[in-house]
């Protein structure tokens, strides 16, 4: 096998493995029904809920220090999928075995999203890192998106049958198991990758000050990005609001509800193709303009929704437009991530994504719960229009650039 068949066939199994077990993979439809059906929790309740787990990743960044600076077990990356996977798999076999409660969920989920959010700093450093060795952003980024949303149809067809036949226990059990590869894997690395300490670049942090002293100067590189991702994440109509409209209000099925998540997917994966191809022969910054302008008012379409045939071809057009958005996005996140500091540039990406979502979706709960659906899909337009301006401030030496025409190590 060629070195770089080694290296995809690498990444596309520690990205299944860590989308299906983390907590937004396979147990993500199901928690909103033990939320919604189970527990009786209202649109608020739901998004409180998902805005307290989710703090692991507002403090992405936290996360992407500590890999930055320390290596345990002296094997970067695979010493973190050595101490964090095991961590998951007892909180997964905890709720498995405790009292279906608000609590126990918020605390279980919580940690184990803790958990994920190191194995995903380790695991995103070292795409990271090898992109910049190579010069392959766009299509390892392509690769990435791809896994993600092979697992995101795979988890929202099973999370939809799972609610209907299979006790809560059962389905923390089967999350146990998917994160149990990712320990597995941390003893298996190809000898390409840039895991040995030779392969770390000169100017990788040794302490807390010296990597403060070398991120902050990228500083004037990182804010627009930042703001892009904060901006595009900041959807109060696509989370908890989505969900209560189309059970509450179209009546789709939980069997139903996962059929339109797990045909929006496959019209994401259909786009992350398409730009996997496109990176190559169009810069970045024209895949931006592009992405973000078709992304600005495609949430309106659920509006004409009228059952479950109309969601479905729906939830596939807005698949296609989403997907598109989201790998240019992390393309450029990644190219912008400076050499050495790829666990901190990276987490604070995820850190404002993820805290923008949050936010968001709390906020989209409040206005659907007092004012419907329609004003939800308006904030959210007008943040997406508002990425615009902020595109020409992004480095144009490097959104100028192609996938193909990236020197390797740049």
């Amino acid at each position: 096998m060629s070195a770089r068949r080694r290296i995809a066939t690498y990444f596309a199994v520690l990205l299944f493995f860590s989308h299906m077990g983390d907590p937004t993979g396979l147990t993500r439809i199901p928690l909103l029904f033990m939320l919604k059906d189970h527990l009786h929790a209202a649109p608020a309740a739901v998004a409180v809920f998902e805005a307290i787990t989710q703090i692991p990743v507002y403090c992405a960044v936290l996360f992407g220090l500590a890999r930055d600076l320390w290596s345990p077990l002296g094997h970067r990356d695979r010493g973190y999928f050595v101490l964090a996977a095991p961590v998951a798999i007892a909180c997964y076999l905890w709720l498995a075995y405790v009292p279906l409660t608000y609590l126990h969920l918020v605390g279980g989920i919580l940690v184990a999203t803790m958990a994920y959010q190191m194995l995903d700093a380790a695991s995103t450093a070292l795409v990271a890192a090898f992109a910049h060795r190579e010069g392959a952003s766009g299509r390892l980024n392509a690769l990435t998106e791809t896994v993600a949303n092979v697992v995101n149809i795979l988890s929202v067809i099973a999370g939809g049958w799972m609610i209907s036949h299979l006790a809560s226990q059962k389905i923390f059990l089967l999350a146990a198991g998917f994160t149990i590869p990712i320990f597995v894997q941390a003893f298996w690395m190809p000898g390409v990758m840039p895991d040995a300490p030779s392969d770390e670049p000169q100017q990788a942090p040794k302490n807390l000050r010296q990597l403060f002293q070398n991120l902050i100067p990228q500083g004037r590189r990182l804010w627009p990005v930042a703001a892009v991702l904060l901006l595009y994440n900041f959807s109060p109509g696509w989370y908890t609001p989505l969900f209560y409209f189309l059970t509450d209000k179209v009546h789709l099925s939980s069997e139903a509800f996962g059929l339109c998540r797990a045909v929006q997917y496959g019209a994401t994966l259909l786009a992350t193709t398409i730009y996997g191809v496109l990176c190559s022969r169009l810069p970045l910054s024209k895949l931006l303009w592009l992405s973000v302008t078709i992304n600005i008012a495609p949430g309106f379409l659920y509006l004409l929704i009228r059952g479950t045939i109309g969601a479905v071809l729906v939830s596939g057009a807005v698949g296609l437009f989403t997907g598109f958005v989201m790998v240019a996005l992390f393309d450029m996140l990644t190219r912008c991530s400076p050499r050495g500091l790829e666990g901190s540039a990276t987490a604070i990406g995820y850190s404002v994504f993820g805290l923008a979502g949050a936010v968001g979706d709390v906020i989209g709960s409040i206005v659907y719960a007092r004012a419907g659906f329609t004003p939800c899909l308006v904030m959210d337009a007008v943040a997406t229009a508002l990425i615009l301006p902020i595109l020409p401030r992004l480095p144009y030496s490097t959104m100028s650039t192609t996938d193909h025409s990236l020197p390797a190590g740049a």
